[in-house]
């Protein structure tokens, strides 16, 4: 049974404190007018505040799915620090296996459309939830710092069962499920790909050096706070993905972006990944839905990646 923790109590109750505080301020400006720049100025403190609340500690989703052809097996496993996870695992006909990890507030059932084309494909299929959500313990989300250890636990299970070629092991994952997947990928060595779709900045130095346009000089204060606030909140600090992205070589990285925002981050990190690598662009997609807007196209790049760099 899921327990919340003291982080996510201690957290919470500093975000109720921002919001009575700033009540306080509202109070005093009605009396004296010269307050409302200081309650601006403190609403303005507390949107970074929030934002790293809601990152860290994600609402957590029931894991129910819905009718599939797939004949799932429910497992647990072992993160590599120790945590209980829950994933979904289906062997496949080329004993070759892909990872699907989710994006934040999600569970694996979030990843049963991309299965499912893969299982049709003969691949096996191993969904789980990341820590601090669906079924799985823990109550911090960590942006990939800590779910490195979930999906190299993952990787494990797999290498214990006689289905499962150690050798042909990728994974695929969505935002947070991205950073998940590269972070663990710098775990083992056993994921041989990786396709990693909606893949953002994790510190601030991901986001391009010094702002040069006047909309990320007015971002910049913002989003320093918020890493600020989300360092103290997850209680560490991991290397960029512009830092780490290139460790991967030589195992293929397929980077999918979707929209004009997504597709800013993963030039970057493309730049600064190394062979073999490829970058696939959708400018009219939405973060993580890129199998949305364009199924057929999205089932083919991505099965032909796998097969390419597994099979």
């Amino acid at each position: 049974m899921y327990c919340k923790g003291w982080r996510y109590y201690r957290d919470s109750t500093l975000l109720w404190v921002t919001f009575f505080v700033f009540l306080g301020l509202c109070g005093y400006a009605l009396r004296y007018p010269v307050y409302w720049i200081a309650a601006l100025l403190f609403w303005m403190l507390r949107i970074p505040f929030r934002n790293a609340f809601y990152f860290a500690h994600p609402y957590r989703r029931s894991n129910w799915i819905s009718e599939t052809f797939l004949d799932f097996r429910e497992v647990t496993f072992n993160s590599r620090d120790g945590l209980t996870l829950f994933g979904r695992f289906l062997p496949g006909k080329n004993h070759a296996t892909i990872i699907l990890l989710h994006g934040l507030g999600d569970t694996n059932s979030n990843m049963l459309i991309h299965a499912e084309f893969l299982a049709r494909a003969g691949y096996g299929v191993f969904m789980i939830d990341l820590r601090a959500h669906g079924s799985s313990d823990g109550d911090t989300s960590t942006f990939g710092l800590c779910e490195a250890d979930d999906v190299a636990g993952a990787v494990d299970y797999l290498l214990h069962r006689a289905d499962v070629n150690g050798a042909r092991i990728g994974a695929l994952g969505i935002s947070l499920g991205a950073q998940a997947a590269l972070r663990g990928a710098l775990k083992t060595d056993k994921i041989r790909a990786l396709v990693l779709e909606g893949l953002g900045p994790s510190i601030l130095s991901d986001h391009g050096g010094r702002p040069r346009s006047l909309q990320r000089w007015a971002n910049y204060p913002l989003n320093w706070l918020y890493y600020r606030f989300y360092e103290f909140m997850i209680r560490g600090r991991d290397a960029g993905v512009l830092e780490v992205i290139g460790r991967i070589s030589p195992r293929s990285t397929l980077l999918i972006a979707n929209g004009t925002k997504d597709i800013y981050f993963s030039r970057l990190f493309f730049e600064a990944a190394r062979e073999p690598k490829e970058l696939w662009e959708l400018p009219k997609g939405e973060l993580g839905g890129a199998i949305l807007q364009d199924s057929r196209a999205y089932i083919q790049r991505v099965v032909t990646f796998f097969d390419k760099a597994l099979l």
